[in-house]
């Protein structure tokens, strides 16, 4: 999912930094990509990538399927493209034939666009 943020570049990163903390979550990386590409001479808009997440939720769904270690931690994505800000994450859509699982997948999904749209001023 994609959304456009109503605010600039930095201030999205600084509200998603901000959103990830007060929700007492794990920050387990931050990709910087365009940083990366300057590193070694090449130009690119901003863009980087938080990875993030709780693993008392993660872990549920993992004990079902270790396959899933893939797609977590969390990951959103907050780049500039035709000068504006855009907020993209991905929601899972695993099948787990385990109610627990499916309901902390759910739970996941719907902290992960929460968060987005907030950092995004949409919310």
């Amino acid at each position: 999912m994609d959304i456009v943020s109503k605010y600039t570049f930095d201030e999205t990163v600084s509200a998603l930094d901000r959103i990830i903390r007060d929700r007492n979550l794990i920050r387990f990386a931050v990709f910087d990509h365009r940083m990366n590409a300057e590193n070694i001479g090449l130009q690119m808009n901003n863009c980087i990538v938080f990875v993030f997440g709780n693993p008392a939720i993660g872990t549920i769904m993992m004990q079902r399927d270790p396959s899933l270690g893939i797609e977590l931690p969390s990951k959103i994505l907050i780049y500039e493209l035709d000068h504006k800000t855009h907020v993209r994450f991905r929601p899972l859509s695993w099948k787990f034939d385990d109610t627990a699982a499916t309901e902390a997948m759910n739970k996941l999904n719907s902290v992960v666009e929460a968060i987005a749209r907030e950092c995004a001023g949409l919310e």
